[in-house]
C-alpha cells in the first residue's frame, strides 16, 4: 500500500495562496483517479522542503564565518550541531542524515507522481498536466540540488521504487546528477507557470526554475548560461521592497520581492515554523518574544563579531538582520533576559550581559508557544539580481553588473559600487551576498563555490579558537573532503552498494 504522508491539501492551483490543511493519509486504490490527486499529490511534494529547512542553518550558516553557537557549559546536548560548526562532524550526526533523508522523501514523492502520469486511463487537461508535470520535475532537480552540493555523488532515483533492489542503487557520479537536475530543471521551465505578481501562490513558477537553474550553472561555472536565465527573471516582474525589514515580514509572504520560500503557518496541525526560538539564547521568552515560555534549545545560528564587522557604515540592513539581548546570569548561572534592543550604536547597559541573535525572523506578536508561521526563503529577487551581476562580471561584462549590484546596494542606503575590473567586482559581489543573504543559507555554499572556503574560513577559525578555550585543536581542520559532508551512516547500514565520501 502507497501512503502518502504529509501532503498538504489544495482548493485551487491558479493565483490564490498555497492554501495548508491538515496532513493525512490516503489509499493508492482510491488516489490517483483525477486530476485533482495529481494537484494534491504535488503539494504533498513541497512537505519535505520544510523538513530541511528546519535544519540547514547548521549546515550552511553555522558552517561558515557569518554564524556560531551559545556555546552553554551546562547542557552538552546540542553537541552534535556544534561539531558542525567546528568541522568536527562525521557520519552519524543526525542533522545531515535528516536532511539526506528529508530530499529523498521529497525526490520519492515526485517519482511517484510522474511515474503514475504515465499510467492514467483518463484525460487531464493539458494546461494541468504541463503544470502537473513542471512542479514535480522542479522540485525533483531542487531535492537533488541540495543533496549534491552537500553529499556529493547520490543515488540516482528517477523512478518509483517498488522493491528492495531498486531501493539500493550505487553512487552516481556528480556530473551524472548536475545533468539530471539541469534536465528537469529544463524541462519544468518550459511548462511552469509565470509569476503573478505582486501576490503569488507560494508554488514553483519560471520565476523559481530560471533562477535555481542559473544557480545551478553557475555552481558549474557555466556563466554564459547563468545570464540569459538570470535577465529573464529580470522581466518578470519582480522588485525590491523600499526597506529591507519588510521582505521578512509576514504580511509579505510570496510577495513582489519573493521568488520561492518554503511555506509555514502557525496552528496546530504541524506546518508551523519556530527559527526564532532556536535563534534567541536559552532561558525564558517573555521578554523577547512577548510570550513566556522556557527555550531550551536556543543559541543556535548566532551572529559572529566577524559578520558584524564586515558591515558598511550606515548599512540599514544590519539593524534589520541582528538583534541584541540585554539580560544577566541569575544564581544558577542561567541567562534571564531583560529586553530587546538595536544593534546599531550600541552601548552596554552597566551590568548588562550582552548577547546577539538572528532578528530577521523575529515579528511577535505570537499566540502559541514554539509556533510561527515565519516562511524560509529560498530565493529572494535580490538573490538573483547579484547572482546575475556576478555571472556578468564572471563573463567579462563588469559595467553591465553594476547596475543590478546596485539596486541592492542603493536600497541598503550605500553607495553605489563604482569597481571597474573583474577582481574588484569580484570581491564587492561576494561582500554583498554574503551582507544581503545572511542568515538565509547561502554564505557556505558561497565560499565552496567561489573557492574560498579553505583561506576565508581557516583564518576565521583561528581567531575563533584563540578567543574560545572550549573549541577543541583539531576544530576547523579545513580540507577539500569538508566541502561536502558524509554520507550518513545509516544510510551505508541499509545499502551495502554506498560508499564514503573521503576522508570520513
Amino acid at each position: 500500500m502507497l501512503i502518502i504522508t504529509g501532503a498538504v491539501l489544495v482548493t485551487s492551483c491558479k493565483d490564490s495562496f498555497l492554501d495548508l490543511y491538515p496532513e493525512g493519509q490516503m489509499n493508492e486504490g482510491n488516489f490517483y483517479k483525477s486530476t485533482s490527486d495529481f494537484q494534491q499529490a504535488v503539494v504533498g511534494a513541497y512537505v519535505p522542503l520544510r523538513d530541511v529547512s528546519n535544519i540547514a542553518f547548521f549546515m550552511d550558516e553555522m558552517r561558515s564565518d557569518n554564524a556560531h553557537y551559545d556555546y552553554n557549559s551546562k547542557d552538552r546536548g546540542g553537541l552534535g550541531y556544534e561539531q558542525l560548526a567546528d568541522f568536527l562532524d562525521d557520519a552519524q550526526n543526525g542533522v545531515t542524515g535528516t536532511r539526506y533523508q528529508a530530499n529523498y522523501n521529497g525526490i520519492s514523492r515526485t517519482n511517484v507522481i510522474l511515474d503514475r502520469l504515465e499510467k492514467i486511463d483518463f484525460t487531464i487537461p493539458e494546461a494541468d498536466l504541463k503544470q502537473i508535470v513542471g512542479e514535480a520535475k522542479a522540485l525533483r532537480a531542487h531535492y537533488y540540488f541540495d543533496l549534491v552540493r552537500h553529499y556529493g555523488g547520490v543515488p540516482l532515483h528517477l523512478h518509483e521504487v517498488t522493491s528492495k533492489d531498486a531501493a539500493s542503487l550505487p553512487r552516481a557520479g556528480v556530473d551524472e546528477v548536475y545533468a539530471q537536475i539541469i534536465s528537469d530543471f529544463t524541462d519544468a521551465l518550459d511548462k511552469v507557470a509565470p509569476p503573478v505578481l505582486p501576490q503569488q501562490s507560494g508554488r514553483i513558477t519560471k520565476g523559481m526554475v530560471a533562477t535555481e537553474l542559473a544557480h545551478v550553472y553557475m555552481t558549474l561555472k557555466q556563466y554564459d548560461k547563468a545570464v540569459p536565465l538570470l535577465q529573464s527573471v529580470t522581466a518578470m516582474g519582480y522588485s525590491l521592497w523600499a526597506n529591507y525589514e519588510d521582505a521578512f515580514k509576514n504580511e509579505n509572504k510570496n510577495n513582489k520581492e519573493s521568488i520561492f520560500e518554503v511555506q509555514y503557518k502557525d496552528g496546530t496541525d504541524g506546518q508551523s515554523s519556530n527559527f526564532i526560538y532556536r535563534f534567541i539564547p536559552n532561558g525564558n521568552t517573555q521578554n523577547i518574544l512577548g510570550i513566556s515560555f522556557n527555550a531550551i534549545n536556543g543559541g543556535w545560528n548566532t551572529p559572529t563579531e566577524d559578520l558584524m564587522a564586515a558591515y558598511e557604515p550606515n548599512d540599514r540592513r544590519l539593524d534589520a538582520t541582528i538583534g541584541v539581548v540585554e539580560g544577566t546570569f541569575n544564581a544558577s548561572t542561567d541567562f534571564v533576559a531583560s529586553r530587546v534592543v538595536s544593534v546599531v550604536n550600541h552601548t552596554p547597559t552597566a551590568g548588562a550581559v550582552t548577547k546577539y541573535f538572528v532578528r530577521k525572523y523575529l515579528h511577535p506578536p505570537y499566540t502559541l508557544v514554539n509556533n510561527t508561521k515565519e516562511n524560509w526563503p529560498i530565493y529572494r529577487y535580490s538573490n538573483a539580481l547579484l547572482l546575475l551581476a556576478e555571472a556578468l562580471n564572471e563573463t567579462g561584462q563588469s559595467a553591465a553588473a553594476l547596475p543590478y549590484l546596485n539596486q541592492v546596494r542603493t536600497r541598503a542606503g550605500l553607495p553605489a559600487a563604482t569597481a571597474a575590473d573583474q577582481a574588484t567586482l569580484r570581491e564587492v559581489i561576494a561582500h554583498e551576498r554574503r551582507i544581503e543573504l545572511a542568515f538565509e543559507n547561502s554564505r557556505w555554499l558561497d565560499l565552496v563555490r567561489t573557492e574560498q572556503a579553505i583561506p576565508v574560513l581557516t583564518a576565521y577559525g583561528a581567531k575563533t579558537k584563540a578567543k574560545n578555550g572550549y573549541i577543541l585543536p583539531s576544530a576547523y581542520t579545513i580540507t577539500r573532503e569538508r566541502f561536502i559532508y558524509p554520507i550518513p551512516f545509516r544510510e551505508m547500514q541499509l545499502n551495502t552498494a554506498l560508499t564514503q565520501n573521503p576522508g570520513y
